[in-house]
């Protein structure tokens, strides 16, 4: 789609242009986040799906003789539940597990140890390493449209497959997850490819704040509604729900979202010229080679990597087992579980909206540098997780309210974050942004792979001690993650980012990419 007369005239204007008159609300820019806010969304609602679903997935322990804590009981009958010996003095910890006891029904199909349970729920990180890298090289290569659908639609449909797979074979679903892991690992490289070439630096943190908290919202609505699910209609309707959802998702993202402002049909002519007179991209250039050394070599790059891992061991272990906590410490039931454990999530995705307002507005007035809110940023989104981490360690079922808060602490501030390092690729490289957040979500990706399966080999025996220590090595990582960050990153842009001269262009590449969004816009 060539670009108009009109929009070229807009493009080569000078910056003494008066933009004020462009629109934010009802652009095609923020249309292009709010979409992108429902693709996190659905990643959430299918990554997530099985940490609710497990609850429900595996049968009572209730059965037969148990002992567990400070007493043993029995269950002569499918209908009552009788003690048969008290060692000690029942607390009242063991008196809710015994409203649990009583009030368990017996529909959970699988009697998987915890061991397997943490390897079935870290697989889908195993795939989700797969299209990292590659994912942000084709969308900046070919466009993250095409690259977005061709990956999210197959996990969508992996997804309504969930449910045979776990019937079939432990292993088997392993298998399925790992696989809509592959599918969905090309979103977040996707993502910041795309918004490359549709945020101006002024609006980037905004925009793609945005579009990445969707992912909080798809968590926030996963709990809630998988437990709602559950209860219901059974746990294997959580996975048909979840894959219908992703395939209408993945239509309406490929007839609404377009590769960049050149290529969209619904964009003006003003909103076009404004977003190419603020943005590096530019259609028709040759993208240039990655300077991989220079990469790995560029301290910046690190602290964004190492800030990124961090952070995301912590999220991971909570967003896999948060249900797993509150059922085992906490002593929630199933629907009680959904809600409260949906409450962390609607917080983050709170946090990441406001901080993304508010990091565009320290930069925009001057009150702080780029580089300082970055770090302010991101310190606000590691040490504090860290310090609510510390809290949860002494809190037990007594204390469910403080219990509640401090897991909202947690995991809200986490979204800080998102307005520091989870942005930071953009500033030092936006040439190189999918690549960059490819490499940093690889390395970041590899916590959730470890942290179900560390916190299920340290809590065998479900106790308050030993989560504990779970506790305490991911606050030990926040605050590691933090320093590191706080040290070294930076803002300006690197050396070897700096972008081709329109001399420098081969449009071979991008015009291919061009001829393909006109046959596919005729559809």
């Amino acid at each position: 789609m060539a670009i108009s007369k009109e929009a070229e005239a807009l493009t080569d204007k000078k910056d003494d242009t008066d933009w004020s008159k462009v629109p934010f609300w009802t652009s095609q820019r923020f249309l292009t986040a709010i979409v992108t806010f429902w693709g996190f969304a659905v990643l959430y609602l299918q990554r997530v799906n099985l940490s609710i679903a497990m609850v429900c997935m595996i049968k009572s322990p209730y059965k037969g003789n148990t002992t567990s804590g400070n007493f043993t009981y029995f269950n002569e009958t499918l209908d009552n539940l009788t003690l048969t010996t008290t060692l000690k003095p029942l607390s009242y910890c063991d008196s809710l597990e015994l409203k649990q006891a009583a009030a368990a029904d017996d529909t959970g199909e699988f009697e998987w140890d915890k061991e397997l349970q943490g390897l079935l729920l870290g697989s889908f990180f195993w795939g989700y390493l797969v299209l990292q890298i590659p994912g942000g090289i084709l969308s900046e290569r070919y466009g993250p449209r095409r690259v977005v659908m061709y990956t999210m639609m197959p996990a969508a449909v992996l997804g309504l497959l969930s449910p045979i797979s776990a019937r079939a074979s432990p292993w088997l679903f392993l298998v399925v997850r790992v696989l809509i892991g592959v599918g969905e690992s090309a979103l977040y490289p996707a993502a910041q490819a795309l918004f490359a070439r549709w945020s101006p630096p002024s609006e980037r943190t905004r925009l793609v704040g945005v579009s990445l908290s969707g992912g909080q919202f798809g968590n926030a609505l996963m709990f809630p509604m998988g437990g709602l699910l559950c209860s219901s209609l059974g746990w294997d309707s959580v996975f048909y729900v979840m894959g219908a959802i992703g395939f209408v998702w993945c239509l309406v993202w490929f007839f609404l979202v377009y590769d960049s402002p050149s290529l969209s049909r619904r964009i003006s002519p003003l909103e076009r010229g404004y977003i190419q007179h603020h943005v590096l991209f530019r259609d028709g250039v040759k993208p240039p080679p990655i300077p991989w050394l220079a990469i790995f070599k560029s301290l910046p790059f690190w602290s964004i990597l190492i800030g990124h891992t961090c952070g995301n061991y912590g999220l991971y272990m909570l967003l896999t087992q948060i249900p797993t906590y509150m059922k085992e410490v906490m002593k929630f039931d199933l629907k009680t579980n959904g809600a409260f454990s949906m409450l962390p999530y609607l917080c983050m995705w709170l946090f990441i909206s406001i901080a993304g307002v508010t990091a565009d507005l320290f930069i925009t007035r001057n009150i702080f540098s780029r580089v300082t809110t970055r770090k302010i940023m991101s310190s606000v989104g590691l040490f504090g997780p860290a310090i609510c981490m510390v809290g949860l360690t002494f809190m037990d079922c007594t204390q469910q309210v403080g219990a509640v808060v401090l897991l909202c602490g947690t995991v809200g501030l986490s979204g800080v974050a998102f307005a520091g390092y989870m942005v930071n690729h953009g500033d030092i490289a936006p040439q190189f942004a999918g690549t960059l957040f490819g490499i940093t979500n690889v390395a970041a990706t590899i916590p959730g792979i470890f942290a179900p399966y560390i916190v299920g080999a340290v809590t065998k025996n479900k106790t308050r001690e030993e989560w504990q220590i779970a506790f305490f090595i991911a606050a030990a990582i926040y605050v590691f993650g933090g320093l590191f960050y706080a040290l070294f990153a930076k803002t300006s842009l690197e050396s070897w980012a700096k972008p081709p001269t329109p001399k420098q262009a081969d449009g071979s590449e991008s015009q291919n990419m061009i001829e393909m969004n006109k046959g596919t816009n005729s559809v």
